[in-house]
């Protein structure tokens, strides 16, 4: 699943100084930086990486609730070299609800607010010639999209009508839409969309409340065309429901679905499962608690961390079961040297009285929970979701866990829930990298498995200009992507004071794209 564009004002941009922090890692480089300047506040941007064909930059000069059919779009190239500018038009009224790379293109969908809501628009752009079409797509009835995939000639869209699931395919050749059948289900959620463009086939994995109130997931697999090849419902028990999924492409007639679980209605996880699917048949599906992982707790304390470790080993050894309330967002499974590591992120949402008290709701205050419940009579105003730190568990072909570990995330508050921890894997040393940004700060941290080999370490976001300072960041449109290869990017908008160099304007608005990779010969050491 891509990005579809969010507007939040839960935030505003702080005008206090950025901490002029020293960088304390090791690995992390950041070799490239190239400066947009922002005319005024009502700029919004957006970037989609190309792999080795660079990057695109999509900016819009004024609000689009007032104007909204200017766009600009840049081009880049990997050494942070602007190659192409042009001026995209698109109706009035619209607005950008999400982007996709795929194939040397890039897909830029267009979507209207309230009227007309079924009326789609995407423009394709070549990223070699820079070639443009324009597909005008009409799904006949609204649809609220959330997934948006290429996949060969394909449009992929997913989203709900009539607050039911629905997902539509259109051929980008003779420019025919379909919805498919099968999908449109009261009590199912789209999970993700997996597409395989080898195989030129993709699957759809929803979450659906069964007969006896749990809750399982359902595999629905389709050729490009719509034509249905499977539909299998994950048996997770009699006591158990299945929240959620991350799932593997197929692998020689395996599919790998891992993602998070609870007991019997609960809504909030009490662990971990990785189930195997052989040619659309359930082979296997294993269930591991929080409490069974090494390093779940390393984002604790110290003392907080050994006390929960012994709470666990007493009630192992009086045969009591272990209990822990997480609401994790999964990200998708990492197939490496014949594991599958699948990366969550703990969070919960934080409210505010209207005593102006701060509580935090989301994970039931029993065994090692965090927070508190919500008290009876209260009325409260949502921050946002805090996080607090991502896991990483690598499973083996049987669903075993081989090792675990965790990444401390203690500093981001966000009013939407996305991905924030991106994970690179040395081909040649088999390390693995956890980095995020967030407030201008890049962080990381390097492991080997389960063991650390450097702990969570900080950069600052490098400036252009030695005596550049930072003055405030917008903390609604900064971003780390994986680019291509080892290399990743960061973005975002920045106030820039520079007091010193005179050729460089004192005050500056601007927008910064970051070239980020790490060092492979500190790692291989």
């Amino acid at each position: 699943m891509k990005y579809f564009i969010t507007v939040c004002l839960f935030f505003v941009v702080s005008y206090f100084a950025i901490a002029q922090e020293k960088d304390t890692s090791s690995f992390i480089r950041q070799t490239q930086r190239l400066e947009m300047e922002v005319m005024n506040d009502e700029h919004s941007f957006n970037v989609i990486p190309g792999g080795e064909n660079g990057l695109m930059v999509i900016s819009q000069p004024n609000d689009y609730r007032t104007i909204g059919e200017l766009w600009e779009l840049t081009t880049i190239d990997t050494a942070l070299n602007a190659t192409w500018k042009q001026t995209l038009y698109a109706d009035a009224g619209t607005y950008l609800k999400g982007y996709e790379y795929n194939r040397q293109n890039y897909y830029l969908l267009f979507g209207r607010q309230q009227y007309r809501q079924e009326e789609l628009t995407v423009f394709r752009i070549n990223a070699v010639d820079n070639d443009t079409t324009t597909f005008n797509i009409n799904t006949v009835f609204p649809i609220d999209l959330e997934f948006f995939e290429i996949m060969g000639n394909t449009i992929i869209f997913g989203g709900y009508a009539f607050y039911k699931p629905v997902i539509m395919t259109f051929n980008m050749e003779d420019r025919l839409p379909k919805v498919l059948s099968g999908v449109y289900n009261n009590f199912a959620t789209i999970l993700d969309l997996v597409p395989n463009d080898k195989l030129n086939i993709f699957s759809v994995i929803m979450t659906e409340r069964l007969p006896s109130k749990h809750s399982s997931v359902t595999i629905k697999s389709f050729t490009a065309d719509g034509t249905p090849i499977q539909d299998r419902l994950i048996n997770p028990g009699p006591e158990k429901s299945l929240l959620d999924a991350a799932s593997t492409s197929f692998l020689s007639g395996y599919q790998y679905i891992a993602g998070t679980y609870s007991i019997k209605r609960n809504d909030y996880s009490r662990g971990l499962y990785l189930a195997r699917m052989k040619n659309g048949i359930q082979e296997s599906i294993l269930f591991h608690n929080y409490g069974d992982l090494e390093n779940f707790f390393v984002h604790m304390s110290d003392r907080r961390e050994k006390r929960v470790k012994q709470r666990i080993r007493r009630r192992k050894e009086n045969g009591k079961r272990i209990r822990f309330n997480y609401r994790l967002a999964i990200h998708d499974i990492i197939e490496q040297d014949g594991q599958y590591v699948m990366i969550g992120e703990a969070y919960y949402p934080r409210y505010r009285s209207s005593s102006g008290n701060f509580n935090n709701a989301g994970y039931a205050n029993n065994f090692g929970g965090f927070g508190s419940q919500v008290p009876v009579n209260y009325n409260p105003y949502f921050l946002g979701y805090k996080y607090t730190h991502a896991v990483v568990v690598a499973f083996d072909k049987a669903g075993n866990i081989i090792w675990d570990n965790s990444f401390e995330i203690n500093d981001v508050l966000t009013p939407y829930l996305k991905e924030y921890v991106k994970v690179k894997v040395d081909k040649e040393s088999k390390k693995t990298i956890l980095i995020y940004l967030y407030n201008n700060l890049i962080k990381s941290k390097v492991i080997d498995h389960e063991k650390i080999v450097e702990g969570k370490t900080i950069n600052p976001v490098k400036l252009t200009y030695e005596a550049d300072k930072a003055k405030s960041t917008d903390k609604r449109m900064e971003g780390l992507e994986d680019w291509y290869g080892e290399t990743l990017f960061a973005y975002g908008k920045q106030r820039i004071k520079n007091s010193e160099n005179p050729d460089v304007k004192g005050n500056r608005k601007i927008f910064y794209i970051n070239k980020i990779t790490y060092e492979k010969n500190v790692l291989i050491e």
